[in-house]
């Protein structure tokens, strides 16, 4: 297989799979999406994803078997060494591998590591992060992801396990987390996170919502984030108070992180972040500042994601190019 220069990359998320094609220079040649099966197993999974790929292989005019690096984002700690993923949360999979179906279904080596790493890692090649050697990323979608650059170099620590911001534990006690945990990130900053609250607001408060009845019942788990930006922009009360308190937290999660790694820079991306990062971020930096220990909070430069909802799959593509040593 000749190297043309192509790279696939795939962002598994809980709600859609999202696959990239890009160029040696990281441009995006072609890009396809499709929603998430929930409910469906990790094979099934995979063969989902080996047909997105072709699919935006065929948007160029070539075939998968023409791209030689690929690249997978999953939402769960992934060990780069032997592809054994512990959970992810939101799509209900423990202890699950991925390695082999891929090679099987791909018919060569596919690079995988979790998203929020991935995302951390395309931002920084190519983003916001770009000229900053210490990063860390928070993407606030379904779940919270987060990524750690350390001096240029993608940190996966002990069995992948490194940069799980969302499973930091911000509160002792606190809100039940997917994971089991309680007083996670994740339980207070994330899709999941907001519909709970909003539950409750709603349906045992009695207060009213501006989002409609088919995107938001009581039997919803998820929601999208267009839905809660256009509630948010009509001055839905509700929305405003759920979202500023988890971007607050947020914050205090931030600043926790900031205490061990230190960083000069800290990514804020994923889909919540795209439709409503200018309102969030008040509430963020006014917790961020009030929690950080010893570091000016001058000297750590806070970005907004710029590659977007395509920092992940792109991130992929970087990850597999390297052959997953970066």
């Amino acid at each position: 297989m000749a190297d043309n220069g192509l790279a696939l990359g795939i962002d598994l998320g809980g709600t859609k799979i999202y696959a990239v094609i890009t160029d040696a220079s990281g441009k995006i040649l072609s890009e396809a999406k499709n929603a998430t099966d929930n409910g469906a197993g990790p094979e099934k999974i995979a063969s989902d994803i080996l047909e997105l790929g072709k699919t935006a292989a065929s948007q160029i005019g070539v075939s998968l078997d023409d791209i030689q690096p690929v690249g997978v984002a999953i939402p769960a700690p992934v060990d780069p060494e032997t592809g054994d993923c512990l959970h992810a949360t939101n799509l209900g999979w423990k202890n699950f591998s991925l390695k082999n179906t891929f090679h099987k279904l791909f018919g060569r080596e596919v690079y995988m590591n979790n998203d929020g790493n991935l995302g951390t890692l395309g931002e920084y090649v190519y983003g916001a992060a770009q000229g900053f050697k210490t990063v860390i990323g928070y993407y606030v979608g379904t779940g919270l992801g987060g990524g750690i650059i350390i001096n240029g170099h993608l940190h996966c620590g002990n069995s992948g396990l490194a940069g799980e911001f969302g499973h930091a534990i911000i509160r002792k006690g606190g809100r039940r987390c997917g994971c089991g945990h309680r007083g996670c990130a994740e339980a207070y900053c994330s899709k999941i996170a907001f519909v709970k609250a909003l539950k409750k607001e709603i349906f045992k408060k009695g207060q009213h919502t501006l989002l409609p009845p088919d995107k938001f019942n009581i039997c919803s788990k998820n929601i999208k984030s267009k839905q809660l930006a256009k509630a948010y922009f009509a001055g839905d009360a509700s929305v405003r108070r759920v979202v500023n308190d988890g971007a607050y937290m947020l914050g205090v999660a931030a600043a926790s992180a900031s205490a061990i790694v230190a960083p000069d820079c800290i990514i804020l991306g994923g889909g919540v972040i795209e439709e409503l990062g200018t309102e969030m971020y008040p509430a963020f930096k006014r917790s961020f500042d009030a929690h950080l220990f010893g570091l000016d909070p001058a000297k750590v430069g806070i970005r907004f994601a710029k590659l977007g909802d395509n920092a992940v799959a792109v991130g992929a593509t970087v990850y597999a190019r390297n052959k997953g040593k970066i």
